[in-house]
């Protein structure tokens, strides 16, 4: 059996031996041993339900965001060693779970747009460069929870327009203090931000203020986080991970041509992209190829 697996700040998504499940994301940035090791466990029983008679897995390549040294990586091998004794792992950051899924053996520049973002150059092998991130108190641009920060101060001082405001509190009837106590005491305040990028994405095509909105934040994420691996003055081309980076297509599809880029790839996830790559990488290896 190999178990492949990409996790981000709001879920993981897995396939064990072809069959696909989803548990609570795994962010080592932000998530101690023990809140992982709870998710891990509950995956663990899902693939063990799975394999009945079957022999232990053999491989498993884990992505998973937050992880960005190698201390991290052997911290979470040993988590999964712990569930699965004897397996072969490999784990890696969130980012080349995308580079890898969206180009596979080829270069290419990548772009994650989902709760948070992320950006880097790829040589088809390994990440060449990468703009750091921030997070989404220091940047993230791009992303979920940058987007639904920007509303949310907006909407708490009175400054969202009074018909989407209306909208608005019709979804999430919220209070002042649900809000501060979300961003400010709550354990994800990045997904509880982000949790609001559907509304005013789909608000955006009706009305002019979420419009800007949306647009101010993709633009930012081109200038801050893209822009900076422009080695000339041809065209760029950029592959999209993440929901809102699909939900967002057209938009930066249109940005991009503004800034010379070519956004000629946009996957939700890459959970499935991810599996194929390694079964062909396995195959490869076992043909002696």
């Amino acid at each position: 059996m190999t178990i492949t697996a990409e996790s981000g700040a709001s879920k993981t998504d897995w396939i064990a031996d072809g069959r696909a499940f989803r548990t609570k994301g795994i962010n080592f940035s932000v998530m101690s041993v023990k809140d992982i090791t709870s998710v891990v466990a509950w995956a663990a029983g899902e693939i063990h339900a799975m394999q009945k008679a079957s022999p232990e897995p053999v491989r498993i390549y884990f992505y998973g965001a937050g992880i960005v040294s190698e201390e991290q990586s052997g911290k979470m091998s040993g988590i999964l060693r712990d569930f699965f004794p004897g397996a072969s792992v490999e784990c890696a950051s969130d980012l080349l779970a995308a580079a890898r899924a969206l180009w596979g053996d080829s270069p290419g520049i990548v772009a994650i747009l989902g709760t948070g973002s992320n950006s880097c150059s790829y040589n088809g092998n390994y990440i060449t460069g990468n703009v750091r991130p921030g997070g989404y108190i220091l940047g993230d641009e791009g992303g979920g929870a940058a987007l639904g920060k920007r509303f949310i101060s907006d909407y708490v001082k009175g400054l969202v327009p009074e018909n989407l405001a209306r909208k608005f509190e019709e979804r999430y009837p919220l209070k002042y203090s649900d809000i501060v106590n979300s961003v400010y005491r709550g354990p994800n305040p990045a997904g509880f931000l982000a949790s609001f990028a559907p509304f005013i994405i789909e608000a955006s095509y009706t009305d002019a203020y979420a419009g800007n909105l949306v647009s101010d934040n993709l633009r930012s994420f081109i200038t801050r986080s893209l822009m900076p691996y422009r080695k000339d003055d041809g065209t760029m081309q950029v592959g999209v991970a993440g929901s809102i980076g699909t939900a967002c297509m057209n938009m930066l599809e249109s940005l991009g041509k503004e800034y010379g880029i070519d956004f000629c790839k946009f996957i939700t996830s890459p959970i499935e992209e991810l599996a194929a790559y390694h079964l062909r990488k396995n195959s490869i290896f076992a043909a002696g190829i």
